[in-house]
């Protein structure tokens, strides 16, 4: 998992029929609580939802993971500002720190029941 050859940037798009209903158990695996519980707040649940699943999904492939994404080690909370940013923990944090000082960046929007999510590395 490098910084340099790999791509600079991934966009994942989901559509309405991705989104199961916001109380399906299968949120409680791809988010954490704390994600599950800010998008349950807002209208239009499922989208917010499904844009934190789809950005994981970018971040996934940005990093080149094998197999699924370590689904509760990558979080999408909002910064001060409110621009969502990707916190990781746990084993994929250390694989991560290792290759190098950035954690990706994301870039989330939703509208009528689509999901986009752009995850790249910022510039050095």
């Amino acid at each position: 998992m490098s910084h340099g050859p790999g791509p600079r940037g991934v966009v994942r798009i989901a559509a309405p029929h991705d989104a199961p209903d916001r109380l399906d158990g299968r949120w409680a695996h791809w988010l954490t609580e704390h994600e599950r519980a800010y998008a349950l707040g807002l209208a239009r649940a499922e989208e917010h939802l499904l844009a934190r699943r789809t950005a994981k999904e970018a971040v996934a492939e940005l990093l080149a993971l094998p197999g699924p994404p370590p689904w509760q080690e990558m979080e999408i909370r909002r910064s001060a500002g409110g621009a969502p940013r990707l916190h990781l923990s746990g084993g994929l944090a250390e694989r991560v720190r290792d290759s190098g000082p950035a954690v990706p960046c994301v870039s989330l929007t939703h509208a009528r029941g689509y999901a986009a999510a752009l995850a790249w590395w910022a510039a050095p």
